[in-house]
């Protein structure tokens, strides 16, 4: 749960057709904002991937040591996604708040929309579908959940979500739409086998690729901010929990504390609750897979801390070097980099990234500003 609508990193609301406009970067060259910290522009140097960034201001892409404006400069972009083609071609999928996906085929020069099939126009998330090679997976707010085989051309809802008992209880505290769903999950080597977070909904399972749904219950928990796991073990599963339970629930004084990480060492079967506080974000790192990474926060949005744990989670170290703690903000999502660092973006829109184990944070964006960011993506050089 939040207070204001953070991030679509990454949405009840009818269908409506989008006007066929199209957006387009400015033609007399890129915009410059800010610039890449030092640091990071050496690293990115390094490294062979690209950064592609959402902000509440459109997309941009961190390119040596500037920060270029690629369009859609009118719309906030809480999720987005891209690739390279076997041509060399970068293509980008940016998920707006309330617009719907806009698509670029040339790394951003310009932006077409690509709503086809789509019933609700505020993302949260879009990825690689882990379940069906080739395809792609989005989630929006409200919680409904889109599936896409043509690069993310045209969708069609898995519309069963719709189906399940107390869907209508789904709920947001920052919008009138029902729920988020904001991120996918399939442990590996577990063929159809797919997780879905909702944010004040419960956490979903499928076992045919998303045609089908059931609650998996994370007891007493049912605002899923993210489900995630180990890189080689499918039964090692972490959920981030906020504060807010469903309305129909009734809680006292004596009721269990909601928010913090849940774990679960059988697949699902059963779940331990670890931190109490509010959590947006876990990740193990795949080069260091003994660690789990969480950025709880004793306050929603403010006041966060990155914390990581060697043992699974039952005691926590601080892994904050680098940032001020507390921090103003808090942790929103912790991203995998090409190069096995982990990034973080943050409720106040900061990108951070950092080396496994190292855990000394570092700004990807210089110290007198930049684009408030909301979502990013990797693409190998």
């Amino acid at each position: 749960m939040t207070d204001t609508p953070i991030r679509c990193t990454l949405y009840v609301e009818s269908s409506f057709i989008l006007s066929p406009i199209r957006h387009t970067a400015p033609s007399t060259g890129s915009r410059t904002i800010g610039a890449l910290h030092p640091d990071i522009g050496k690293e990115q140097r390094m490294s062979a991937f690209t950064t592609y960034i959402g902000t509440r201001d459109g997309v941009y892409r961190l390119d040596g040591d500037r920060v270029e404006a690629l369009g859609l400069g009118d719309q906030r972009i809480w999720a987005i996604h891209g690739w390279r083609d076997q041509t060399g071609d970068v293509s980008l999928l940016a998920g707006t708040y309330g617009a719907g996906i806009f698509r670029s085929d040339d790394g951003g020069k310009s932006w077409q929309p690509s709503n086809e099939g789509l019933s609700a126009t505020a993302l949260q998330t879009i990825g690689p579908d882990p379940t069906q090679p080739g395809a792609l997976l989005c989630g929006t707010e409200p919680g409904r959940a889109f599936r896409s085989e043509d690069g993310g051309r045209s969708w069609k809802e898995l519309s069963s979500i719709r189906e399940l008992d107390g869907y209508e209880e789904w709920y947001l505290p920052y919008s009138p739409r029902a729920g988020a769903i904001r991120n996918f999950y399939s442990p590996p080597g577990s063929g159809t086998h797919l997780f879905a977070s909702v944010e004040v909904g419960g956490l979903l399972e499928s076992h045919d690729s998303g045609q089908t749904w059931a609650y998996n219950e994370v007891p007493p928990d049912h605002d899923i901010h993210h489900i995630g796991g180990h890189p080689e073990d499918p039964n090692l599963l972490y959920v981030s929990l906020g504060y807010a339970g469903l309305k129909n629930e009734k809680r006292d004084e004596n009721s269990p504390k909601l928010g913090g990480i849940g774990r679960s060492r059988d697949g699902g079967r059963s779940w331990t609750k670890l931190l109490t506080d509010y959590t947006r974000a876990t990740i193990i790192p795949p080069t260091h897979a003994n660690l789990v990474l969480a950025g709880p926060a004793p306050y929603v949005g403010r006041e966060g801390r990155i914390d990581v744990s060697s043992d699974g989670g039952d005691s926590w170290q601080p892994a904050s070097a680098g940032i001020e703690v507390p921090m103003p903000d808090m942790v929103e999502l912790f991203q995998l980099a090409p190069d096995n660092t982990i990034w973080a973006i943050t409720s106040g829109g900061r990108l951070l990234w950092s080396e496994p184990a190292d855990w000394h944070w570092r700004s990807a964006l210089s110290d007198d500003g930049g684009p408030d960011v909301q979502s990013a993506v990797f693409i190998a050089d």
